[in-house]
């Protein structure tokens, strides 16, 4: 069949040659037609006595299904020199099927596992690899083994591989020294793991560091975004509350006191205790009582400073204040004689807009009295609501 063009065949074209030993099939467009036939299994099934096939330059990339699998009498020398084969991964896996296999000049870079898994079940007695572009490298190792300890290919001495550094060298001679490359090899896996294990180490270091030192930024953006998705819309221009009280549960009632002589004044007060829905996430109502409120009223006292959700509620005003541009929402009221220099770190950042105002320590003082410092804190309470109240009542 050599030379002619094969493009389109037959299944039956060898059905009336049973006692067929040797086909040679040089240059016939095969890679073409033997794909093209709707049962390929039929187009050998006459030819149990076939011993030699020679499938040189056909341009075969694959083998159709079911091309050899059939009982044949004897095991087939087949020929797939100068084709395009880059594995056998479309070979067939019966055992004793063939006897000699030539692959070369194909495209072949190694044998994969699964190609050296199907030659182990194959058992053809030699494999012929000269002319194809073998690599010798760290990647192609268990392909090299085992070429090395199945003495399997019968032109080792003439065939050549691809060194890492682009050379050229006989893979008989490479493979005298294969236990030597294979000690380099493990140390250029171990160094690589080293390193990569060492950057990530430093990366997940660096990201460590970044997510601590804006920590409070990232939850208060999350946050942000988690209220988006559940549609929560915060006001514009009005406020649901007049200020969100941050305070120490320690100091509740203290803080109900404030609240019971503030409410008759008309402002409206959110406390954890009493406006926090149970069953919601602390952090996400914390959020959503800041953006509700014109104001943030912090209580500081000496359990508020050693409390991890005052510290908390800090930073998310902080971060609110900054996104808004609200920077002068904070009041602090400061009691236990407590001074500046122990206020948190995010409270000092923004001290310059906040307004401090002290509870009274010594009633007998002139102007610190318990009257004069809710005189004063209901003047910074009413600081916005006056103005957005104006505001409304010129438009």
């Amino acid at each position: 069949m050599s030379g002619f063009n094969c493009t389109i065949l037959n299944e039956e074209l060898l059905k009336h040659s049973p006692k067929l030993v040797t086909l040679s099939a040089q240059n016939a467009n095969l890679g073409i037609g033997l794909n093209s036939l709707q049962n390929a299994s039929k187009f050998f099934e006459m030819n149990l006595d076939l011993q030699h096939v020679d499938l040189i330059r056909n341009n075969i990339n694959s083998l159709p299904d079911g091309l050899f699998d059939h009982p044949f009498r004897h095991p087939i020398s087949i020929s797939f020199d100068k084709n395009n084969l880059q594995s056998l991964s479309s070979f067939p896996s019966n055992p004793n099927i063939f006897k000699h296999i030539s692959l070369t000049q194909n495209r072949f870079s190694c044998l994969s596992n699964d190609d050296i898994t199907k030659l182990n079940i194959i058992q053809p007695s030699s494999i012929s690899l000269r002319g194809n572009p073998i690599e010798c490298s760290c990647k192609t190792l268990y392909f090299m083994k085992w070429v090395d300890h199945s003495g399997i290919i019968s032109d080792l001495t003439e065939t050549e591989c691809v060194l890492q550094n682009g050379t050229l060298a006989n893979l008989s001679h490479f493979l005298q020294n294969l236990k030597t490359y294979e000690i380099s090899c493990q140390t250029k896996f171990w160094v690589a793991l080293a390193s990569s294990v060492t950057s990530v180490t430093i990366l997940v270091f660096i990201l460590g560091l970044l997510y601590y030192r804006y920590r409070f930024a990232f939850e208060y953006f999350f946050l942000r975004i988690k209220m988006k998705l559940r549609h929560y819309q915060p006001l514009s221009d009005e406020f649901e509350y007049d200020a969100f009280i941050s305070y120490s549960h320690k100091d509740v009632t203290w803080v109900t006191d404030l609240y019971d002589k503030l409410k008759p004044k008309g402002f409206e007060l959110c406390l954890h205790h009493k406006d926090f829905l149970a069953g919601v996430d602390i952090a996400e109502c914390i959020v959503k009582a800041i953006n509700s409120s014109r104001k943030v009223v912090f209580i500081i006292t000496e359990d508020f400073l050693e409390s991890s959700w005052g510290s908390y509620e800090i930073e998310m005003t902080r971060m609110h204040a900054f996104r808004e541009g609200r920077e002068s929402m904070v009041i602090v009221i400061l009691m236990d004689d407590i001074k500046k220099d122990k206020l948190p770190k995010a409270l000092k950042e923004i001290w310059y807009k906040v307004v401090c105002i002290v509870w009274p320590s010594n009633f007998e003082a002139p102007y610190n009295s318990e009257e004069m410092f809710y005189d004063k804190l209901c003047i910074t309470l009413s600081d916005g609501r006056m103005r957005i109240s104006d505001d409304n009542t010129s438009m």
